[in-house]
C-alpha cells in the first residue's frame, strides 16, 4: 500500500488479509469450469424491491475508509465494518461474527482448495438482509471461515456478489463507495473504459509490460503489491528484461506464504491504452504458481485511480486523479514486512540496503519507530519520507533488543 492522502491502514487489512486471498480461492473452485473469459449477462431472476432495494435513484453513495471499508448491518444487526473485494468471488465472513449475529450454518463442512495445496474447512450460512447504507440485499450466502478476529478490523468481505449486481465506483481520494442499480447504469464520467472480463468471478483486464501482454485480474485487497505469474513472466522473458536481482517475501494467503518473488520497477505498464504509474512490480518464477494468468493488479496501481466497475456491460472506468503519475515509493530502508498479530516483523532485508547496513536481520521485530510503537501496516509511512531522514527503530530478536538508526534512500 502506498502512502497516499487518505490510506487504508493496515490494522484494517490484517484480520481480512487471508479471507481475501481465500475468496478468489472460492470463485475458482466453485466456478472453474469455462476456460474462455466470458461477460455474464445480468441476472434476469433480480427483481427490485424483492431480491434488493434502493432508492428511485438507483444510487446509494457510503463512506468507506480508504474507499474500501464501510459500514452495514446483517440480520438487522450492526453496525458491522466490512470490507468490499474485488477479488472476492463469494461473500465471507468470520467465524467470529457468524456466531457473534447467530447465524445457522449448514451442517455439512466442505474442504475447498485454495492457491496452495492445502484445503481450507469451511461452512455456508445464509444471510436474510445485508444493508449498506440505503441499499438492502436479501437471501445473501456467506461462507465461515476462522480468521483472526483483531478489534476494529472489518470482519466480513464482499466482492462479486454485487458486482453481477450493481455498478460500483471506488472512489479512493473521498474515500466512498457508491452503488448503482446494474439495470439501469449509463456511465456518464470522464474516465476511460477498458474491456473487462469475467472468467470464474474474477474480474480481468488487459495489461502489457512492454511488448508482453496479458490478462490480469483487479484485486483492489492485494496489498501486497502487483504480481506477474511464473508463466508470464517465463514465457515472456521478463527477468531479462527487468533484470530484477532482489527476491523478497511475496506475502501470504489462508493457506500459508506465497513463494518468494523478483522484485523490479516497471515504468511501462498500460491497462488498454491507460499508462500505470511507475510501480514496483512482484516477478514469480516459482514452479508451484501454475496460474495461466498473466498476473494481479493490487492496490500499488488501483489507488491511483477511480474505478467504476460495470460488470453487466463488460465495462471498467479509470478515472485520473492527482495520484494517477505518482510513482510508487518503496520502503527506503529496504525492507520487506508482515504482521502476525504481535508486532511488524521483518521478513526479507535487501542486500546492500540501508536496513542491512544497519545491521537488520530477518525476523527482527520492530517495536519502536522513533519513539512510537509502530501499528501493523506492513507499508510503514516512517519508511517511505524522503531520502536522507534518520529513523530510529527498537528492535527485538528472540530474548535481545537493540537499538538502531536506519538513514532512508531509494533503493527502488
Amino acid at each position: 500500500m502506498m502512502m497516499r492522502s487518505h490510506p487504508v491502514k493496515q490494522s484494517s487489512f490484517h484480520a481480512l488479509r487471508v479471507s481475501l486471498a481465500f475468496g478468489v480461492a472460492l470463485s475458482c473452485f466453485y466456478f472453474s469450469g469455462s476456460t474462455a473469459a466470458q461477460v455474464r449477462p445480468p441476472q434476469a431472476t433480480l427483481n427490485p424491491g424483492i431480491d434488493y432495494q434502493m432508492p428511485p435513484s438507483g444510487a446509494v453513495s457510503v463512506p468507506a475508509e480508504g474507499g474500501l471499508i464501510f459500514q452495514a448491518t446483517i440480520d438487522g444487526k450492526g453496525p458491522i465494518k466490512g470490507m468490499f473485494d474485488t477479488g472476492a468471488g463469494v461473500n465471507v465472513v468470520s467465524a467470529d461474527l457468524a456466531r457473534k449475529l447467530g447465524l445457522k450454518l449448514d451442517a455439512q463442512q466442505m474442504a475447498l482448495g485454495t492457491s496452495s495445496p492445502a484445503k481450507v474447512q469451511v461452512h455456508k450460512a445464509h444471510v436474510e438482509t445485508l444493508q449498506i447504507g440505503d441499499l438492502k440485499l436479501r437471501n445473501q450466502t456467506f461462507y465461515v471461515i476462522d480468521m483472526p478476529d483483531e478489534t476494529g478490523a472489518p470482519s466480513f468481505v464482499i466482492g462479486y456478489e454485487l458486482l453481477r449486481r450493481f455498478a460500483v465506483r471506488i472512489d479512493y481520494d473521498e474515500q466512498r463507495l457508491t452503488f448503482f442499480d446494474g439495470s439501469q447504469f449509463h456511465y456518464s464520467g470522464h474516465g476511460i473504459g477498458v474491456p473487462l472480463r469475467i472468467q470464474d468471478n474474477a474480474l480481468l483486464v488487459q495489461a502489457s509490460i512492454e511488448s508482453a501482454s496479458g490478462w490480469f485480474q483487479l484485486d483492489s485487497g492485494n496489498e501486497s503489491g502487483t504480481n506477474m505469474h511464473t508463466d508470464f513472466t517465463v514465457k515472456n522473458n521478463l527477468l531479462k528484461a527487468f533484470s530484477p536481482h532482489l527476491l523478497a517475501y511475496n506475502g501470504r494467503g489462508f493457506a500459508g506464504p506465497s513463494p518468494q518473488a523478483y522484485l523490479a520497477r516497471v515504468n511501462d505498464m498500460r491497462i488498454g491504452d491507460i499508462p500505470a504509474p511507475s510501480f514496483v512490480g512482484h516477478f514469480s518464477t516459482d514452479s508451484s504458481d501454475k496460474n495461466d494468468l498473466a498476473g494481479l493488479m493490487g492496490q500499488d496501481i488501483l489507488r491511483h485511480f477511480t474505478e467504476v466497475f460495470d460488470c453487466v456491460r463488460g465495462k471498467v472506468y479509470f478515472e485520473t486523479t492527482k495520484e494517477s503519475a505518482r510513482q510508487e515509493v518503496f520502503n527506503r530502508a529496504g525492507l520487506v514486512f508482515d504482521s502476525f498479530g504481535h508486532g511488524l516483523q521483518v521478513m526479507t532485508v535487501l542486500p546492500g540496503s540501508p536496513g542491512a547496513q544497519a545491521g537488520i536481520e530477518t525476523g527482527d521485530l520492530i517495536t519502536g519507530i522513533d519513539g512510537k510503537m509502530p501499528d501493523d501496516e506492513i507499508n510503514q509511512p516512517a519508511f517511505l519520507k524522503p531520502p536522507g531522514t534518520q529513523l530510529r527503530l527498537i528492535l527485538q530478536h528472540g530474548s535481545e533488543t537493540r537499538k538502531v538508526i536506519v538513514t532512508l534512500r531509494d533503493v527502488l
